[in-house]
């Protein structure tokens, strides 16, 4: 994700959901958790990839009208993700002809019920389908914005199975979707899926595809601009996973032994790229499942596979004071017994909704040592299952609105998402007329809301009050510095 592009050192200073970047005077890319571009013609301009969500999307056609007025006359999806596709009605609002290739398209309608699922559980709340495109092709097809022609060819296989790409000839610039990824460690397949990194040369010869274009500019669907040295350390990683992987499937080695062996003795020119989607185990797991699937194989993807991220450590028969244990084995450092007896004291003890709200609010805290977004939806699965009991035996409960209204605004301040869910929750809270750090929270978190819906002066107003009921709730505090 990109930096806090205000003040870096501030967790709480307004963002920026994004940037824009001049790659030629015709093409432009969007840099946010997902790239979008868009190329200027003579005539019309042609977008490609719509954005994560609708508000960053909104964001991205506001850079976009910065540069130029003229009709958006296509949207061009590369591939089927949702990150890539979820902007697409507002793009459609404007007038653009949604294209895609026809897998795409197919796609986005048999693939959407899973992934919807896997990534709800990752903390991604996706709202409604995006919508899907109109005009569909097979292997090639080409638009012209006015002097600007764009070629749309299925590169082959890569992340995703439908990976396109599209050439702009004039400008000497290729989109690449999610076959290029640069700036952090790639992310080799969705976990749901049958499709990636598959111990194959298939993705390398998709890369090699686009290369033989010989763009001056690749711009690749995660990341900043590709060039012959991203290029060289994607394939460089691709090739070193299927080859250790694949060694070790010779010797015998089950899942759990390849994975002990192989996290064990990373190179360092692997460990040093920094984590935000993808990682290593990721990578591992990838090509192991795509080296020993069959056919006939009735759980796609490695996700059932992947060992859990939340730790772990065995505890004895759980008493009424083991809150108290737990506290103390935070106060120690250690995670995986402090969640162990949290979740223990859930397990025997389900009446006791306060170690409930406590185990959800531990993972959560325990969350935000893991780099990877996808390893942090393993503890905010468990949390919301949490949240989700408290409140359905008691729907008021303070420590249980706090926790879920507070994790739904955070969620969407730092990805550009709509923060209404979040702000009811904290809303409904504050109806019960909480008083000290409790309320202060409250009020913080309201005006982080606000702030993910640039209302400054209303967020300000938020901090302030949050200071009232508690003058030293640091967070507050150091929202309203800027």
């Amino acid at each position: 994700m990109l930096k806090n592009l205000l003040n870096p050192t501030n967790p709480f200073a307004p963002r920026n959901y994004g940037e824009l970047k001049k790659v030629t005077d015709r093409v432009y890319i969007f840099r946010n958790i997902t790239n979008s571009s868009f190329v200027v013609g003579d005539q019309a301009v042609a977008v490609i990839d719509t954005q994560v969500n609708y508000p960053t999307a909104e964001i991205f056609l506001k850079h976009l009208r910065s540069v130029t007025d003229k009709p958006i006359r296509y949207v061009i999806n590369t591939h089927y993700h949702w990150d890539h596709t979820n902007g697409n009605e507002l793009f459609k609002s404007q007038g653009a002809e949604i294209i895609s290739s026809k897998l795409t398209k197919e796609f986005m309608v048999s693939r959407a019920p899973r992934q919807k699922e896997f990534l709800a559980g990752r903390g991604f709340e996706l709202g409604k389908d995006p919508l899907l495109p109109e005009t569909v092709f097979e292997n090639e097809y080409t638009v012209d914005l006015g002097n600007m022609p764009l070629r749309l060819f299925f590169a082959g296989r890569a992340e995703t199975d439908d990976a396109t790409a599209v050439h702009v000839v004039n400008e000497e610039v290729v989109m690449a979707g999610d076959t290029v990824m640069t700036g952090s460690f790639p992310i080799f397949g969705q976990p749901v899926w049958d499709e990636g990194l598959q111990g194959d040369e298939q993705w390398i010869e998709t890369i090699k595809r686009l290369t033989l274009l010989k763009p001056r500019h690749i711009v690749p669907g995660h990341g900043p601009l590709a060039y012959e040295k991203e290029i060289e350390l994607l394939i460089r990683i691709e090739r070193y996973f299927m080859d250790e992987v694949g060694a070790l499937l010779k010797k015998g080695y089950l899942l759990t032994e390849v994975l002990d062996e192989l996290e064990a003795k990373l190179p360092s020119w692997i460990t040093k790229i920094p984590v935000v989607w993808g990682t290593p185990r990721y990578a591992i797991l990838r090509v192991y499942r795509g080296l020993t699937k069959m056919k006939g194989d009735a759980e796609p993807g490695w996700q059932k596979m992947k060992p859990n991220a939340i730790p772990s450590k065995n505890v004895e028969n759980i008493a009424d004071d083991d809150l108290a244990m737990a506290h103390e084995a935070a106060e120690g450092g250690d995670d995986a017994l402090r969640l162990s007896i949290l979740k223990k004291l859930c397990a025997e003890l389900p009446e006791r909704l306060d170690a409930w709200t406590t185990y959800a609010d531990a993972l959560i805290e325990v969350s935000r040592k893991e780099a990877s977004v996808l390893e942090k939806g393993d503890f905010f699965s468990e949390a919301k299952k949490a949240w989700a009991y408290v409140l359905s035996r008691d729907p008021r409960n303070v420590p249980a609105l706090l926790g879920k209204g507070r994790y739904y605004v955070m969620m969407a301040y730092r990805g550009g998402e709509d923060p209404s869910v979040g702000m009811k929750l904290l809303e409904s809270l504050l109806d019960k007329n909480p008083a000290g750090r409790v309320k202060a929270e409250a009020l913080f978190y309201l005006g982080m809301g606000h702030r993910r819906l640039f209302n400054e002066k209303i967020a300000h107003q938020f901090y302030s009050r949050a200071l009232e009921a508690d003058p030293g709730f640091m967070p507050a505090r150091l929202a309203s510095q800027v």
